[in-house]
C-alpha cells in the first residue's frame, strides 16, 4: 500500500487526452528521433525540463533541506545534438586510452547514452549532485543514501540501479533519476524493479491494482490500442520502440 501522504505530496492531478510520454521507455534498443523535442519544457536552476518532473523535484529539494540534505541540479534536458557530442567525446577518450573501435563503442555505451537513447532527451531525466561530480560514490553519501530511499515517493526512480546493470547495459548512476509519476515509481521500489522489468511486468500482467488508503487505489492497465481515456490520471504510450498504451487511472471502492 502506498502511504496516502506521500501519494498526495506528489501528485499532479491532471487530465492528459494523448500521450503524455510519462512511461517512454528510452534505451539504445528504443531510440528517439533527432528532431524529437519535448513541447512544454520549463526551466529550473537555469537548465530546461518538463513541468512534472520540476514540481516533483522542487517539492523533493524542500524535503532534502528540511532532513539537512543539500543537492544541486547538475543536468536536465539535453538535445539530440548535445547527447551526439558527448558520445563522440567519450568514444575519443577510450581510443586515446589505446582502446579499439570496437571495444571503445562498447565501453562508451555502458558510460554514455548514445545519441537518441538519453532520457535525457525527453526532459523528464535530472542528474543530481552535492559536489558537482557524478560519480558512484554519491550512492553511498548521506544524499545519495535519501535519494535512493525517499525519490519514489516524488514520482521519481534511481534510472539505472546497481543490481540491474545487467538489465539496463548502463552502468550503476546514482545520480540519474528519471520521471514516471505516481504509482509507477512506489511499485518499482517495492519490488525492486527496474525501469525496463516493470514495462514488461504491466505488459504481461495486463491490469495492476495500488491500493492508496481502504478506499482510494490506483488502477494501472496495459491496451495494445488506446480506448476512450476520459477522465484518466495519465495516458503514456511506451516511446517510439514500445507497443501500446499505459493507463493510469485513480479509483473509489464504493460498498
Amino acid at each position: 500500500m502506498i502511504k496516502r501522504a506521500n501519494v498526495l505530496s506528489a501528485l499532479i492531478l491532471m487530465v492528459i487526452p494523448g500521450d503524455s510520454g510519462l512511461l517512454w521507455l528510452v534505451n539504445s534498443n528504443n531510440r528517439l528521433e533527432a528532431s524529437y523535442v519535448p513541447q512544454n519544457l520549463t526551466e529550473v536552476n537555469g537548465y530546461q525540463i518538463r513541468p512534472e518532473p520540476k514540481e516533483a523535484y522542487e517539492k523533493m529539494l524542500i524535503d532534502m533541506k528540511t532532513a539537512g540534505i543539500s543537492v544541486n541540479l547538475q543536468s536536465a534536458y539535453r538535445p539530440y545534438r548535445y547527447q551526439q557530442a558527448l558520445f563522440k567525446r567519450k568514444l575519443s577518450i577510450l581510443k586515446a586510452m589505446g582502446h579499439n573501435n570496437s571495444d571503445a563503442l562498447h565501453l562508451a555505451t555502458k558510460a554514455v547514452a548514445p545519441p537518441g537513447a538519453s532520457e535525457h532527451q525527453l526532459g523528464l531525466a535530472i542528474d543530481i549532485s552535492f559536489d558537482g561530480e557524478l560519480n558512484a560514490s554519491f550512492g553511498n553519501t548521506e544524499a545519495g543514501t535519501w535519494i535512493a530511499n525517499n525519490c519514489h515517493n516524488y514520482g521519481f526512480i534511481v534510472r539505472y540501479p546497481k543490481d540491474k546493470t545487467n538489465v539496463t547495459k548502463i552502468m550503476y548512476e546514482p545520480w540519474h533519476l528519471r520521471y514516471v509519476g505516481l504509482p509507477h515509481s512506489a511499485y518499482m521500489h517495492e519490488k525492486n524493479m527496474c525501469f525496463e522489468e516493470y514495462i514488461k511486468h504491466v505488459q504481461e500482467e495486463k491490469i495492476l491494482i495500488f491500493w492508496i488508503d481502504e478506499r482510494s487505489y490506483y488502477k494501472v492497465v496495459y491496451r495494445k490500442k488506446v480506448p476512450d481515456c476520459a477522465g484518466a490520471l495519465d495516458v503514456s504510450s511506451l516511446g517510439s520502440g514500445g507497443d501500446g498504451y499505459i493507463i493510469t487511472e485513480v479509483g473509489e471502492y464504493i460498498r
